[in-house]
């Protein structure tokens, strides 16, 4: 059985949008990864303005054959961030020109590292734009215990780029993206 990893990238420093799109593109073309199941938009927050100006985000669902050591995973994170010229700073300053998150995977439903909330906006908004049944079935129980509309919590955040033109960049680059999948074929 496969497991999908659910990834959040952001950035808030330097070249923001092609730090984000050259990572993304580094982590689907792991010799690990059989394939991109789903991405996000590019989007900003309003809700978070640092003094390198906005954050941009992306999400993307690579799917592994296995579950990888989720500790070897998140070191192969931070090394990629290290390659985009981030320096670790135990004060965790903003802004940062890369910054990548597990949040957490799918094998038969969704698990969270504990660290990270889904119902935080940025996550929010990101993950449910990624036409999974599982994570979208999860996503609105949690919707409903907490009583946030997806298109209120939407408010806060501003596209940069489509799903579909970060999907079409990522085809160009790596074998294994699937064909672009909207939200309404996703069910």
């Amino acid at each position: 059985m496969s497991w999908i990893a659910l990834i959040c990238l952001g950035a808030s420093d330097g070249a923001r949008v092609e730090n984000l799109l050259g990572a993304a593109a580094r982590l689907a073309a792991d010799a690990e990864v059989v394939g991109v199941r789903a991405v996000s938009e590019l989007y900003g927050d309003r809700h978070r303005a640092h003094r390198g100006g906005a954050t941009v985000n992306l999400m993307l669902a690579l799917e592994y054959t296995t579950a990888p050591a989720i500790d070897a995973l998140e070191r192969r994170f931070k090394r990629l961030e290290a390659d985009f010229g981030r320096e670790r700073d135990p004060r965790r300053q903003m802004p940062v020109p890369l910054d990548i998150d597990l949040l957490g995977g799918i094998d038969a439903a969704p698990q969270w590292q504990a660290r990270y909330d889904p119902g935080r906006p940025y996550l929010f908004h990101g993950l449910q734009q990624l036409p999974l049944p599982a994570l979208q079935s999860e996503l609105a129980v949690l919707a409903q215990q907490r009583g946030f509309r997806a298109e209120h919590n939407a408010s806060g955040f501003y596209s940069f780029a489509s799903a579909e033109f970060v999907r079409r960049y990522l085809s160009e680059r790596v074998a294994g993206v699937v064909p672009v999948v909207s939200q309404r074929e996703a069910g």
